[in-house]
């Protein structure tokens, strides 16, 4: 396992436009193929947007058929289009967060949450907040780079 440096970061309140993910949550790319779609329908742009993934369960304690997720992006400017179902609205809490960078397949996700949750924090000496959900942002996407090169950011909120 690689060496992760763990650090504390302090957000701004996100607002995202998400649509929502109930299943195992490496099948969360169909949520993000709808926001796509939805998206290119109505002609917004995304340039320069964040694409977020949010997680509400632990997958160690919650049967895979029932994890709760949402496939998100932050838009780079305003819109005005229209919110209507399947896509809404979210905002993301501001405030202190952990943040470790994870370099590499989307396989690896799941033991890089193991690790940050497990080894991660204590690094910081802080304790999680489950009252808010976990995310990550991709900084980059399977089109754009081979899995090895893939970089996604973990946020964990903070107590």
């Amino acid at each position: 396992m690689q060496d992760r440096d763990v650090k504390l970061v302090t957000l701004e309140p996100m607002d995202l436009l998400a649509v929502g993910h109930i299943g195992p949550y490496m099948k969360i790319g169909d949520a993000f193929y709808t926001l796509a779609q939805w998206l290119s329908e109505r002609n917004v742009r995304t340039a320069g947007a964040k694409m977020v993934g949010i997680y509400y369960d632990d997958p160690n304690t919650v049967e895979a058929s029932k994890l709760r997720s949402k496939a998100a992006l932050h838009l780079g400017e305003e819109t005005d289009v229209e919110v209507i179902s399947p896509v809404e609205q979210v905002q993301l809490r501001g405030g202190a967060h952990a943040l470790v960078l994870h370099k590499g397949p989307y396989q690896g996700l799941q033991e890089a949450w193991m690790w940050f949750y497990n080894e991660g924090l204590q690094k910081l000496g802080r304790q999680p907040d489950f009252s808010a959900p976990s995310f990550e942002v991709y900084l980059n996407t399977p089109d754009e780079a081979a899995p090895e090169d893939l970089k996604t950011e973990l946020y964990i909120p903070l107590a």
